[in-house]
């Protein structure tokens, strides 16, 4: 479903970048695994990555997480990441477009059973709808909406764009 375009894929290339750099300045001596949520937030992910390699100069753990997100509950969020390899980890956690928090809320909860170092996460589209007490530690762009608007990014190849319906 395509709207009207409010980030071509050049400026999510930027703002991708700059969340790079950031992720880089706040944790450069830390062992930093990205774990996206699995859809847009993993396809994210990958990209995420190559920047924060092209800053840092070496390569970072990435990991998809399953969840359902119209009813979290129903299936326990899933990794493939041992506890052995969470341990003492600073653990970006990140998603395509953050509604109301509730996805990125059960997200984290998994987390919280291992022994990570911090959770951090990250969104490439904050629309500020939260119902849950979760603040995006870094924001590609904050988005004034309405509850009737519908943010989607779509992905092609190595490139996203951003659509506000």
């Amino acid at each position: 479903m395509k709207g009207r375009l409010i980030l071509d894929s050049r400026k999510v290339k930027q703002k991708l970048q700059r969340m790079a750099l950031q992720i880089h300045e706040r944790n450069h001596d830390q062992r930093i695994i990205l774990v996206g949520i699995q859809g847009g937030g993993f396809q994210l992910t990958d990209m995420l990555a190559t920047y924060l390699e092209e800053f840092s100069g070496k390569s970072h753990a990435t990991q998809a997480i399953s969840i359902n997100k119209l009813n979290p509950l129903e299936i326990v969020p899933q990794t493939d990441l041992s506890a052995e390899t969470l341990k003492g980890a600073v653990v970006i956690l990140i998603d395509d477009v953050q509604n109301s928090g509730r996805t990125m809320m059960y997200a984290i909860r998994h987390f919280l059973q291992f022994e990570v170092q911090s959770i951090q996460t990250c969104v490439l589209v904050d629309r500020g709808h939260n119902q849950f007490p979760v603040h995006s530690d870094f924001v590609g762009l904050s988005l004034s909406t309405t509850l009737q608007n519908h943010v989607s990014v779509e992905f092609s190849a190595n490139e996203a764009e951003v659509y506000l319906g």
